[in-house]
Formats: structure tokens, sequence, C-alpha cells
């Protein structure tokens, strides 16, 4: 009776201890392939004559993912994938000068063709061989790009500023282990609210493209390195978007949005409050084709709020003329000739000085999970680069810049990593960038959101104008325009590839409200581009004190300026979620004074009219 009652509490202890133990086993399968892989390597890896490799560090991720698009009402696409993705960094020479930091025409910066699918079974052999087989092909690679680019540096001079940069900073080496929690996605309720959610459109005769998505990725982040780091970090985000396009009688395509994001399915939006937004979306989106078109130009002071106030601080501090430090490479051939176009510049030339106003600072919070109430999807405790970055980094402190965010590429202003090197999404894949996870700005002392709008009326009839503007929504760059006229020139030129300092605008303007100055009653304009405030006019700007949190995705920037570009684009036209997980801490309102709003210049070209869908009633 003792010997049965003993192996009945062993049974019931096994099946107790079984998850746990399961769950444990493809992070040890994994680590400890990797593990192995690069011990091997990096003592016993090198091509006679060669340099052999100082750093290899590996990447896995393990990405569990759900998509699911619908039409009108209709299942478009309903797909769940594992993948897991593999990215090997080999780097030869030594912290001071590497293969990195160099382009040539043949395009074979790391920063291209990055990894290889690998088994998704917890295969110890099949993680070994594939993680040598990129090992040995980014060991070659880099082998001959480092002597291509002491070539370049002997035929070249190389500007003072990069002059005495190491290529690598050096870090000290840490452990984060973060075991793996698995997050429940109920797709079958997700595609009936999908497919109803979708159906809404239908309502609106004058809408002839739409969809709603909804994507869900759970992901597993392994990272380890050849100066000791060892990092699991596991990783959610959930997504719904609804995007719509109409068309007004003169041709122009005008398309707006709706955009929710959490780290859990169930902390969406509910059903009812999703209907609501999509509703005022798409009543919004069909006033403005018939809203009238602006036919002058205006100078003066224009209002920010809510969302379009944080897609502003995004757009001017967050991009790679903002708070991300960057360095122009070592260029080859034709690229070098190119190198002007390429060159971008960011904040830090204005170290220590002031571009904004006393009362606003602006910090990079990274390991901050709420604001208010509000759940936030940025959090991360180490970046992708196994830096743990610090609890807050002042980036503005009164409106004087004081800092910028950084990877392991040192520049002329940042010696060394700040931890900012962040993990995103793309398709069914991984991306990464330069990013803060939690932008805060804070701001000491302002107007109310209610008392913002009268103190724009005052501006503006102090000024003599009749008129003045509202911009309520601005498009996220990451949330694909609808493809419908698509126009590859203007989207080239949206990223800002043609260089130069001239004033551009701020695509993706999707609400802007004509203001008249006596009764401030509004109106929707439409075929307007509302231009980058300038430096003098975004230290004048008031913001509001109260402050909401919104989530939101960024490309994220490179340290090598263009290349942040190029992905963006590469993002935009993949017509599904795509980005960096980025929570934006902002005040609700912000005036700007000085601001040019004027007639879009994109020409409208005459064409048929998009053909409504026909279930549309």
């Amino acid at each position: 009776m003792k010997y049965t009652r003993f192996l009945t509490l062993c049974f019931l202890l096994a099946a107790t201890c079984w998850q746990p133990l399961a769950a444990q086993s493809s992070s040890d399968v994994i680590m400890r392939a990797m593990n192995d892989e690069l011990t091997r390597n990096i003592e016993r890896l090198s091509i006679e004559e060669m340099s052999p490799p100082f750093f290899i560090a590996y990447t896995l991720n393990d990405l569990r993912s759900t998509k699911i698009k619908a039409v009108a009402g209709g299942i478009t696409d309903f797909d769940t994938s594992r993948v897991r993705r593999l990215d090997v960094d080999v780097l030869v020479g030594d912290y001071d000068l590497t293969q990195e930091q160099y382009m040539s025409m043949d395009f074979t910066s790391s920063m291209y063709g990055r990894g290889r699918s690998t088994s998704i079974e917890d295969d110890y052999d099949a993680i070994r061989r594939d993680l040598w087989l990129e090992t040995d092909a980014r060991y070659k690679s880099a082998t001959e790009r480092l002597e291509k680019k002491r070539a370049a540096m002997r035929q070249q001079e190389i500007p003072e500023a990069i002059r005495g940069l190491a290529d690598f900073a050096k870090v000290k080496p840490v452990t984060h282990q973060t075991p793996h929690v698995s997050v429940s996605c109920d797709e079958n309720a997700w595609r009936g609210r999908t497919q109803r959610l979708s159906a809404l459109f239908t309502e609106y005769p004058g809408i002839a493209v739409s969809q709603v998505s909804f994507h869900f990725n759970d992901n597993m982040h392994y990272f380890l390195n050849s100066e000791g780091s060892s990092i699991t970090e596991p990783g959610t985000v959930a997504v719904i978007l609804a995007s719509a396009t109409t068309q007004a009688e003169d041709g122009e395509v005008l398309s707006d949005y709706v955009l929710h994001m959490a780290l859990q399915p169930q902390d969406l939006p509910d059903e009812a409050s999703l209907k609501a937004e999509m509703h005022s979306m798409a009543k919004r989106l069909v006033a403005r084709r018939n809203a009238k078109r602006m036919t002058d130009s205006y100078t003066g002071p224009v209002l920010f709020e809510d969302q379009a106030a944080a897609e502003l601080f995004v757009r001017l501090f967050l991009g790679e003329e903002g708070l991300c430090a960057s360095r122009m490479p070592i260029m080859d051939g034709p690229l070098a000739a190119m190198g002007s176009q390429m060159q971008t510049r960011n904040l830090g030339e204005k170290m220590g000085r002031r571009v904004l106003p006393k009362e606003i600072t602006i910090a990079s919070t990274p390991q901050q999970k709420s604001f208010a109430g509000a759940q936030l999807v940025g959090p991360f405790a180490v970046d992708g680069q196994g830096v743990i970055p610090a609890e807050e980094l002042i980036l503005l402190r009164e409106g004087k810049v004081e800092a910028l965010l950084a990877d392991r590429t040192p520049t002329q202003y940042t010696e060394t990593s700040t931890g900012h090197r962040c993990t995103g999404y793309s398709s069914f894949s991984t991306v990464d960038g330069i990013g803060p996870g939690i932008m805060d700005v804070r701001v000491s002392d302002g107007p109310t959101f209610e008392e913002m709008k009268q103190e724009l009326l005052e501006r503006a009839l102090d000024e003599g104008l009749e008129y003045t503007y509202i911009v309520r929504t601005i498009r996220p760059e990451t949330v694909p325009v609808p493809p419908v006229d698509m126009d590859m020139s203007s989207t080239f030129s949206m990223f800002g590839m043609q260089g130069g300092n001239s004033a551009k605008p701020l695509d993706g303007v999707t609400g802007i409200y004509r203001v008249n100055v006596k009764d401030g009653s509004e109106e929707l304009i439409r075929n307007i581009e509302v231009l980058k405030p300038g430096s003098s006019p975004l230290r004048r700007c008031l913001a509001s004190a109260d402050r909401v949190a919104w989530n939101t995705s960024i490309a994220g920037a490179s340290s090598v300026p263009g290349l942040g570009a190029i992905f963006s684009i590469s993002m935009s036209m993949g017509q599904g979620y795509s980005g960096i997980p980025t929570s934006v801490i902002a005040p609700r309102a912000l005036i700007i004074d000085d601001m040019e709003v004027r007639e879009e210049k994109r020409p409208i070209t005459p064409k048929p009219p998009i053909v409504a869908s026909p279930l549309a009633n």
C-alpha cells in the first residue's frame, strides 16, 4: 500500500513538472546549440592569411504568428505560422577597424540579406548546421569586405569627424534570462470579429477599397555572443488595423485608418468600440471626397491634437534627422559620389543647444510598462545587441539636446551603446533599428487641452489671419497606404532620399481642419501639405500640460544614414503590419507658429474612378 502511494505521488509530481520542463527544453536545446557552435567557431574559424573573427554573435527568434485579413465581410487571408530565424554577426579585424561601416555597389553590407530560417524542431544538430553555414558565409564575406574597405580608405580622405572613431563599441557582457510564457489567442473569435468589422465599410458606397487585418506575434528571442552575453527574452504584440480608400471626383485618392496595438489580443478594444471608431473614420473619409480643395498657401499657427501631436514628435525626433545617432560609412566606387545625398544631420549637431521650449523634456524610459492606467507596448529589458538600457535616458532636458539614442556603432556624438537597438516585426519575420521603446515627452507648465484652441484663435487673430488650421490625425509611416495609385518616385522622395535641407511635408495628414478665426467653426479640407516646422518655430511652440499615451510602431533608424529609409519603404510596400512597437507619452495638444500649409504639389492624373465594392449598398 505504501509502495502504491509512493508511485502515485511520483506520478503526480511528474505530471505537475512536465509542462515547465517541456517549455524549458526548447531554450536548453537552442542555447546549447548556439553556445557549442559559437565556441567552436571563435576558436577554430580562420582562412589562411586572413584576419580571424574577433567577435561572433548569434540571434535566434522563435516567432509564432497569426494573421487574419478580411475585405467587405469576407476572409481573404487566414494564416498561422511558426518560423525560427537566425542571424549571425561575424566581425573581423578588431574593435577599432572592422568590415562594418562600409558600403559598395555590390551591397554586401550586413544590413542586407540577413539570416536564414532554421528548424522549428528542437533538433540540436540541425540548428548547429544552419549556424555553421551562416557563420561560414558571413566570415568569408567579412574578410573580403575588410580588404575592400582598407583599400577604399587608402584611396580617399576620411572626414575628420569620423577619422578617429572605433567601428564597434565595447560593452560589458550581461546575462538576462526570462522564460517564455504562452499567451493565448482565440483565432476563431478574431476571425469572426475581423470579418464583421470589415463588413462595416459596405455601408459606405463612397469607399472603394478597404480591409481590416489582425496580427498577433509571439516571439522568443535568444541571443549569445563571444563576449559572454547570454539573453533569452519573450515579446508579444497584437494589432488591429483598418484601412480604407476613396477617390474624389477630380481623381485625388484619399485614405484613412484605425490602428490599435496591445501586448495581448484580449487587451485590444472591444468590438463595439472598434465599430464606433471605424464608423467615425469612414464618415470622415467620405466627407473628404467632397471637401474643399486648398487653392492658396498659409503661414501661421497650427494646432496638433492628440494622435497628431504624438506622431509629430515621432516624425521630428525618432527619425534619422532626430535623436538617433548615425555616422556616414566609408563608401566605394560610384556610391562615394552619392554620399552627399545620403548625408543626414541629426540633433547631435545641436548638443547642448535649445531646440524646444524650456518647459519640455524628452526621455526614453524603455522599462516603463504603463502610463495613467494605459498599457504600453514598447517596453524592453535588454536590446537586440545584448545591452541593458538605463531606466531613464534624458534626451532633451528643458528643451536642450543632452543625449542621443545609440547602438554599438560609435559616432562623433556617442562613444558607446545606450542599449536602444530595438526588435520589431515585418510580415512573419523580425526587424530591428534604433528606437526609444518608450518616448516620454514631459511638459512642466502649460495650458489645459481645452484652452489650446482658444490660444490658437488668439494667435491667429493677433497675426491678422481670417482662418487657421487644426491637425488631428497623421498616418504613421509604418501603416501602409492601401495599394492604389502607388508612385515609387514620390515614395522615395517621401522618405527623404534626395538630400538637402529644404522643408519637407509631413506626409500622411489624414485629418486637417480649417478654422474660422471669428467664430471657431471648423471645415474639413483636403489636398493639403503641412511642412515640417523649422528650428525657430519649434523653440517657441506651446504644449498642453495634460498628456496621453499612444501605442504605435516606428521603422527604427539605422546607424548608417539612408538605410532606415530603404527599410521604411520595404515595410510600407509589404501592405501589412510592420515596425518596432513604440509607445509615445505626449502632450494632448501642441501649437507651432509660422507653420507653412500649402496646396499639395503632387499632380493628379485624370483616370477612371476606382470601382467600389459590389457588396456596397
